[in-house]
């Protein structure tokens, strides 16, 4: 079967129940496993794909209606809806970070990704050299129990790092 026939296929399937899935942020709280990788760090128009994959555990809890992501070794992240003034996310695809672009997400789910609830957060952490530094995680609610994105950690002196970020709710 070709790439082609997949919009059809998944609209006759029901694909679209994924665009209609609108959660509140209550329906996101609990537990995760989070896998944190693979990730590619720029420097000088160099890229170096950095695969390690890491796991752990994390929990998302709603504190005066704001959605708080905890996480072990690191402070607690404020996730916040993408309001108005944000703009569309797009990004291409990568090998480096194994993910499809935007436009194929959108062919595969069968809606633009941008109806999704969309989550950003400001975190900060301390780098290997003892550095702190800020870093924003991009977090797309498109299936229950599963929230998908992209952390662009970090950028200090001249070198980002951006790294895939998956979110799978522990079944408890």
């Amino acid at each position: 079967m070709s790439c082609f026939a997949l919009p059809v296929l998944a609209q006759e399937t029901g694909a679209m129940a994924f665009c209609a899935y609108q959660p509140s942020l209550e329906d996101i709280v609990g537990d995760y496993t989070v896998t944190t990788g693979p990730g590619v760090l720029s420097s000088g128009g160099h890229k170096i794909p950095m695969p390690n994959v890491q796991t752990h555990r994390a929990t998302l809890a709603l504190i005066d209606g704001v959605l708080v992501l905890y996480a072990d070794d690191t402070a607690p992240i404020d996730l916040l809806p993408a309001g108005g003034s944000e703009p569309d996310w797009q990004w291409p695809a990568s090998d480096d970070l194994q993910v499809p672009s935007s436009e194929d997400m959108r062919l595969m789910e069968g809606c633009d990704i941008n109806t999704f609830l969309r989550l950003i957060g400001t975190g900060t952490a301390i780098s290997q050299e003892g550095r702190q530094f800020e870093y924003t995680i991009r977090l797309i609610a498109g299936r229950e129990g599963w929230l998908y994105g992209g952390q662009s950690s970090w950028s200090v002196d001249g070198m980002t790092m951006n790294q895939r970020l998956d979110l799978m709710e522990i079944d408890n």
